[in-house]
C-alpha cells in the first residue's frame, strides 16, 4: 500500500473539482507530513519495507492511515467553515490515534 493518497484518490473521495490538483497535491504533502508527524514514525508500504530500513518504530500504512490524510487534505482545500474544518482534522488525528508510536 502506498504511503500518501494519490492527487486522483482524493479528487474522487473528496469529490472536489479537477482544477484542485495543484492545490490537492500540495495538500497531499502537507497531510502526510502531519501524519508523520502524530504518528511519531515513518511510514512504509510492507513490513518488508520497514524491515530492510531496520526501522522498529516504523509504522506500516494502513488503508485508515490513508482515509486520515484525505481527510486533512480536506481540511486544506475544501471549501468548510472553521467548525466543519476542526471536526474533520480531530477526526482525522482519532482515526491516527490507534497507530501512534506511543512512549520511548
Amino acid at each position: 500500500m502506498p504511503i500518501k493518497p494519490t492527487p486522483a484518490d482524493a479528487i474522487l473521495r473528496l469529490r472536489l473539482d479537477d482544477s484542485l490538483d495543484g492545490d490537492i497535491g500540495n495538500a497531499i504533502d502537507q497531510a502526510h507530513a502531519q501524519a508523520v508527524a502524530f504518528l511519531d514514525g515513518a511510514l512504509y508500504e510492507d513490513a518488508a519495507a520497514r524491515e530492510a530500513a531496520a526501522d522498529l518504530r516504523g509504522i506500516i500504512c494502513t488503508p485508515d492511515i490513508i482515509a486520515a490524510q484525505i481527510l486533512l487534505v480536506d481540511v486544506l482545500v475544501g471549501n468548510n467553515s472553521t467548525q466543519d474544518r476542526e471536526r474533520k482534522e480531530a477526526g482525522a488525528l482519532n482515526m491516527l490515534r490507534m497507530r501512534r508510536n506511543m512512549g520511548a
